[in-house]
């Protein structure tokens, strides 16, 4: 069983954002835009692949429920289906389907008051490679780390 908890102390952020970007702070804003640039360099690299079908293996962790494996397919940019281990897990609880929800959970987090993140993204393909957020209201934390991401249609099954 893969414990995120356990990994996510071992992994480097590269964003960090929270206490830093606050207000009209110009060192918060200047950490903003920084990490913005990241997030919109690392998404053109995504998009200049141009990969609509795909196999996306994750582990999420949302306050205490735990996904150890969500494996999903994509086919032409959508969710073709998702399992999870365990099979019980409603679907509503899993963060992201396809590698643009993901970019499209971390993109609210910059400049947000309330919430500390950090987000890694694949050096080649731009696709994220792990996320965590931590919110200082009554959401709950979110955790997730790539395991494998499979880009060939014909690999995918």
């Amino acid at each position: 069983m893969l414990d995120v908890r356990v990994l996510k102390k071992f992994h480097v952020l590269v964003l960090v954002i929270g206490g830093l970007a606050v207000g009209a702070c110009d060192f918060g804003f200047d950490v903003e835009n920084q990490v913005r640039d990241q997030l919109e360099e690392a998404r053109q690299r995504w998009q200049e692949e141009a990969i609509q079908d795909y196999q996306f293996v994750y582990t999420q962790q949302r306050g205490d429920v735990i996904v150890d494996t969500a494996e999903v397919f994509v086919r032409a940019g959508t969710v073709d289906s998702i399992a999870t281990s365990p099979a019980d897990v409603p679907e509503e609880e899993l963060l992201v389907g396809t590698v643009e929800s993901f970019f499209d959970l971390i993109e609210p987090r910059i400049g947000e008051e309330d919430s500390q993140f950090g987000a890694n993204f694949d050096e080649d393909q731009g696709f994220p490679t792990e996320y965590n957020a931590g919110f200082q209201d009554d959401r709950r934390d979110q955790d997730i780390i790539t395991i494998e991401f499979v880009d060939s249609v014909e690999d995918v099954q």
